[in-house]
């Protein structure tokens, strides 16, 4: 994925979800390359994190493409609200730090819109469609210090108690991360999808068609598929 110099937004009276957007997909682009990365040596199972992450930034550039001006909206709430609890805990430690930026943010009056809900992930991805949803508490689980992560490396037979130095799965079962490099072509996929919406004349469609049809992720395509 290459540059983009003076795209032309689709929406020429506020390009602000094309910017950010861009900015959601190139982070979509470099998780993908870090998970084939990873996978090519080795750590597949490791990817969990990025997998996670891209699933998110997809889900924000779906977003900004369907509610536009009401997504960044919203994401500057979500911002507003980051930058109150980071203050909070600065201050809890003991930090100092210059507040401009801080007292600026906090200022500012920004109006509600029923868009918001959509910061919440889980409400995200029920709008996209319910098997992101699914994938995203799975990966959730590896992802997150839990058992389900934990018991990844340790076995219990008659033989007693192994502790792994790399994860194992049960007899039959295909590890996540064996798919990881598939996975991220299907987010990078659908997240170049939406981004396209938002330029003029939705340039990029024949050649996503092409890509989605050489790479059987048609019913994936179509799942949430942007409008306009």
């Amino acid at each position: 994925m290459d540059d983009l110099h003076n795209p032309t937004p689709a929406d020429a009276e506020d390009a602000r979800p094309l910017f950010v957007a861009w900015g959601m997909l190139a982070t979509v682009q470099r998780q993908s390359s870090a998970v084939v990365l990873l996978h090519r040596y080795g750590l597949g199972h490791e990817t969990a994190p990025n997998r996670r992450s891209m699933l998110e930034h997809t889900a924000q550039v779906w977003w900004l493409a369907q509610d536009g001006p009401d997504a960044v909206d919203s994401l500057n709430h979500a911002l507003q609200r980051k930058q109150k609890q980071l203050r909070e805990a600065a201050d809890e430690a003991g930090l100092t730090y210059d507040g401009t930026i801080a007292d600026a943010v906090a200022a500012t009056e920004l109006p509600a819109n029923p868009a918001q809900t959509y910061l919440n992930v889980s409400h995200l991805l029920k709008r996209i469609g319910a098997p992101l949803r699914a994938i995203y508490a799975g990966e959730s689980m590896l992802t997150h210090a839990s058992l389900t992560s934990a018991e990844r490396f340790y076995t219990q037979g008659t033989d007693g108690v192994r502790l792994l130095s790399e994860p194992q799965y049960p007899d039959g079962a295909q590890a996540p991360g064996e798919r990881a490099p598939y996975i991220a072509l299907v987010l990078l996929w659908f997240a170049m999808s939406s981004f396209n919406q938002l330029l003029d004349g939705h340039p990029w469609t024949e050649d996503l068609q092409r890509i989605a049809a050489e790479a059987g992720i048609e019913d994936v395509a179509a799942m949430g598929q942007p409008t306009g």
